[in-house]
């Protein structure tokens, strides 16, 4: 759904949280939002169910407003920068279309998935079996942007794929879906992490597409297993002039 070639510089957790919530609301509003919790942690976080973080989230949405919040966490984007994907401008701005762009970088990460598989090697871990590389096949926006009209649609590629797949219950398919350590286990729990955390995961796939387009642009989450959905899904805005310089329809 983005820059599969990125390579991760900063080590992503609360303090990353900290980082944007003070440079929006101020250190004190972060000394009230966090009096008498348990931070939660990201390597220890999972074996509590993220109860912290759900803790966490409670207060910073009952604190904040719902748009403030979701712009926060949008810049908390794992610890990403749009700099990360420079070269995605230049190839871009060089080939002056945003369907040919989007088009020749989905052909490279279906490429690179059918190399995968075909060499027996993981993405992140995962196998690329003959069913995950078929579902990539079948949903092309976990791979890169689909733009359909003045929006691009992106799809998160499932945390355990293979297990994804085979899921017979929702609540596991779910489970199997989510990325992210500071929420994925409150799934199997009775207090689910609140789904405004997935604006992370927004950002994170607006950070390609904001590399390539060489601005900050506006979207949502469309669905998400936190908020009881079987996948995640987002769309982004293109801006009304890249509509009109950079594509031919």
């Amino acid at each position: 759904m983005g820059d599969t070639k990125i390579a991760y510089s900063e080590k992503f957790g609360i303090g990353t949280f900290k980082r944007e919530i003070c440079a929006e609301l101020g250190e004190a509003f972060w000394k009230e939002l966090t009096e008498g919790l348990e931070l939660p942690d990201i390597d220890t976080e999972g074996g509590r169910q993220c109860r912290n973080m759900y803790q966490f989230m409670v207060r910073l949405e009952g604190r904040a407003e719902k748009e403030t919040v979701k712009k926060i966490l949008c810049r908390v984007r794992h610890g990403l920068h749009p700099s990360m994907s420079a070269w995605a401008r230049e190839e871009f701005l060089a080939l002056g279309d945003l369907d040919v762009f989007l088009n020749k970088h989905l052909q490279s990460e279906l490429e690179h998935f059918t190399e995968l598989n075909r060499e027996g090697k993981d993405f992140y871990g995962q196998e690329i079996t003959d069913d995950v590389l078929q579902f990539i096949k079948e949903n092309p926006s976990m791979a890169a942007p689909v733009r359909e009209g003045n929006k691009l649609r992106c799809m998160a590629f499932p945390y355990s794929m293979d297990e994804y797949l085979h899921a017979a219950d929702e609540k596991m398919k779910r489970y199997h879906a989510c990325h992210c350590p500071f929420a994925k286990e409150s799934i199997l729990s009775e207090k689910v992490v609140p789904a405004a955390l997935c604006n992370c995961s927004l950002g994170h796939v607006m950070n390609f597409t904001e590399a390539f387009l060489g601005r900050a642009l506006d979207g949502r989450v469309v669905r998400s297993a936190l908020n009881g959905d079987l996948a995640c899904e987002y769309e982004i805005d293109i801006p009304d002039d890249i509509m009109e310089e950079y594509v031919n329809c």
